[in-house]
């Protein structure tokens, strides 16, 4: 399936999970450090409700893409979440990514930010989660193309990545073995996925 085709049915399945949320649990935090449920959300659709311009006077403006992403979801999260959920729905098969990032950069966004939101809210990982999905996220973030607001550089440095429930490995040196989204989470720094790590390389890639 084309990735863009994913990325859509990634952001349609994430819009129906959320739309009869209670209202008390778009407070609930998220993985994404410093974010709520409804941060979350909010950054989501912020290539759909901020301009490419001005998201760049924002990374200049706050000295970093992390940073700015920050400052944009705090200024946005005023947004109610049914008008949130309208959004991200009616640009579900909106084409739109980073300059000179692939297709698999906006398909790693709804991937983990979505998994960021269900483990925040404690869904059975069983009941969504597709290994095979996975693995473009997977070649993209051992990709050079990554280190733009994905990987910091040499974290990876060393290790051999090896994802235990599908076809896929990467690098040389010591192992860390994990399911597929562990793996990306973990490599994206989110410790709630270092309890699914296993090999020699684990307690380098949790540090």
């Amino acid at each position: 399936m084309p990735v863009f085709e994913v990325v859509r049915a990634e952001r349609l399945e994430l819009v129906a999970r959320l739309r009869d949320l209670p209202p008390d649990a778009w407070a609930q935090p998220s993985l994404c450090s410093g974010w709520s449920v409804h941060h979350v959300l909010v950054h989501l659709v912020t290539p759909f409700s901020v301009s490419a311009p001005q998201m760049a006077l924002h990374v200049v403006r706050a000295g970093g893409i992390g940073a700015a992403m920050d400052r944009v979801a705090q200024m946005l999260a005023e947004r109610p979440p049914a008008d949130l959920l309208a959004t991200l729905e009616e640009h579900a098969g909106s084409t739109a990514r980073p300059p000179g990032l692939p297709p698999a950069a906006p398909l790693t966004d709804i991937v983990v930010h979505g998994a960021d939101i269900r483990w925040g809210l404690g869904d059975p990982h069983g009941d969504w989660d597709q290994p095979s999905r996975l693995g473009a996220v997977l070649d993209f973030l051992v990709s050079p193309r990554a280190h733009v607001g994905f990987v910091p550089r040499n974290r990876l440095k060393g290790l051999r990545l090896v994802a235990e429930d599908q076809e896929w490995a990467h690098g040389t040196g010591r192992e860390v073995v994990a399911p597929s989204l562990a793996l990306a989470m973990a490599v994206l720094g989110r410790r709630a996925a270092l309890p699914a790590l296993r090999g020699e390389g684990a307690p380098a890639l949790a540090a």
